[in-house]
């Protein structure tokens, strides 16, 4: 992600005249579909320099995502963090600023994150040797599973499996890229199905928000900007912040 960060406020231009008859498009009701769509309407605001230095065929291409977002409201909002956005879009209206936030060890901070948590277990390989990576849910409810739980309530446990494994994933997280996980609480998990290539691929998505502490200003402004978790291209990753009361 470039040096100048800046935090953007997209709202859909849902009455426009040259939109409104592109909704069902631009706005599907499959939510792994949105979740697609969703990505393709990120890039058509960003500008050009950082479109083609992140295309696939550039040389040049970073590691790193070329920003990070999520939905704020379904089809109508969504939040950008990443490089200045073109001045006009023909799908959106846009308000945008620079993202400086005032970091120091101690901060307490309450949060709001859409995360794709995942753990890579030994052994866990596909045809070409490389690691498959589950989400942290779903892995703790094999965890369970294998030890003799019952599979009735399962729904139920899913839930529970998805706040207490994502809780202890930001844990670890935080203790490598400095904050101290305070508070959690899961306010919804779904497995999204998102289309590529003809094929579906499933993601646990948890919905949690919660309260944090800063240990360490530079490690954590690191971890925001990187963003959290996988799925990034997906609108997951982008931990919104305010001071916690």
């Amino acid at each position: 992600m470039s040096a100048e960060v800046w935090f953007t406020r997209l709202t859909l231009k849902r009455d426009d005249a040259a939109i409104a008859p592109l909704l069902q498009e631009l706005a599907p009701a499959d939510s792994g579909a949105a979740m697609a769509t969703g990505h393709r309407l990120m890039w058509s605001v960003i500008p050009p320099e950082t479109r083609a230095l992140h295309d696939r065929a550039s040389p040049e291409r970073p590691e790193s995502a070329a920003f990070l977002w999520r939905e704020a409201e379904t089809a109508r909002k969504f939040y950008l963090l990443g490089p200045r956005p073109l001045d006009h879009s023909p799908f959106f209206r846009i308000e945008t600023k620079p993202y400086a936030p005032d970091l120091r060890p101690t901060d307490r901070l309450a949060f709001n994150l859409r995360v794709n948590a995942t753990v890579a277990r030994k052994g866990n390989v596909d045809a070409r040797g490389r690691s498959r990576r589950s989400d942290v849910a779903m892995d703790r409810m094999r965890a369970e599973e294998a030890g003799g739980a019952d599979i009735a309530g399962r729904a139920e446990r899913r839930l529970k499996a998805a706040e207490s494994a994502t809780a202890e994933w930001l844990q670890r997280i935080g203790e490598r890229d400095g904050f101290a996980l305070k508070a959690l609480r899961l306010e919804a998990y779904r497995v999204e199905t998102l289309p590529r290539l003809g094929r579906g691929a499933d993601i646990g998505v948890s919905d949690v928000e919660g309260a944090l502490e800063v240990t360490d200003d530079k490690r954590f402004l690191a971890r925001l900007l990187a963003g959290f978790g996988r799925a990034k291209a997906f609108g997951c990753g982008l931990m919104l912040l305010r001071r916690a009361r």
